[in-house]
């Protein structure tokens, strides 16, 4: 038993961590901010989707089947798990981690047929290529049990570090409750990108003062204020009003959408 659950407890920390490398690249170079960011909803360089799809998809990979078959398992699993994790968030705390709404057949902009493909296209390179390496590192650690003692490392930090998230998502939720157009979903992504780059410019503004004031006294520098900006794992921290970024961001919402609207309508008309 203990061999058991210490193989899924690697096999979804390989997961988390590979998952988090494959989206820190992919929001660098083919995201919309085209910019570094920490991927997903923890601090941490880890991706629990990721993990979650790992873990089905070794079991999957196991079972005695036909090709064609465990391909629809790995389409239809891939994508389960994504729509979970996305309701899950909009439901209970009204928050988009991604947002699929303009992509073609999507549904409730959580998942698409373009990311189930990209899903089942990860799943074929996981059967062909990792899972084979993962059966082995598999049977290695049946014969090193003292790697668990990583693996319980690795856990007990990713607790911590999830209690702290959803404590963070739980003080977005109660900041949006009586906001102006709180009924908008916080689109996630985009509030931590709008809040680091209103930080740069508060900070170049800050900068500006300060060099203006040191060219007329060179004693000045005990009056410049030290702010602490957001940190790439931590997004939320620094010296800023997160209400006013939240409803800031909710106008901005209202706006693009409003904006959406209207290329539909004259769209329809056209």
């Amino acid at each position: 038993m203990i061999i058991f659950i210490l193989r899924y407890l690697f096999l979804f920390l390989s997961g988390a961590l590979m998952g988090w490398v494959l989206e820190f690249f992919y929001r660098r170079y083919l995201g919309k901010a085209k910019r570094w960011m920490n991927p997903g909803f923890l601090s941490g360089p880890y991706l629990p989707l990721y993990g979650t799809g790992v873990c089905l998809l070794y079991i999957i990979s196991e079972l005695q089947m036909a090709f064609g078959v465990k391909l629809l398992l790995f389409a239809i699993v891939t994508t389960t798990v994504e729509y979970v994790t996305g309701i899950f968030f909009l439901k209970f705390y009204n928050t988009r981690l991604w947002d699929y709404n303009k992509l073609k057949f999507n549904v409730q902009g959580i998942i698409a047929p373009l990311y189930t493909f990209y899903w089942t296209v990860l799943s074929l390179f996981f059967y062909f290529v990792l899972y084979p390496y993962f059966f082995k590192q598999v049977s290695f650690i049946y014969q090193n049990l003292e790697f668990s003692l990583f693996i319980g490392i690795f856990y007990g930090v990713a607790i911590v570090d999830t209690v702290q998230s959803f404590n963070v998502i739980n003080r977005l939720k109660v900041l949006a409750a009586n906001l102006e157009n709180s009924h908008i979903a916080i689109q996630y992504e985009q509030l931590k990108w709008d809040i680091a780059e209103r930080f740069d410019d508060l900070s170049e503004r800050v900068d500006d003062i300060t060099g203006k004031l040191e060219g007329i006294s060179g004693k000045v520098n005990h009056l410049r204020p030290r702010l602490r900006r957001p940190t790439f794992l931590r997004p939320f921290s620094g010296d800023y009003n997160l209400r006013r970024h939240l409803q800031v961001h909710y106008n901005s919402l209202k706006n693009k959408n409003n904006g959406d609207k209207m290329k539909r309508i004259m769209k329809s008309k056209s």
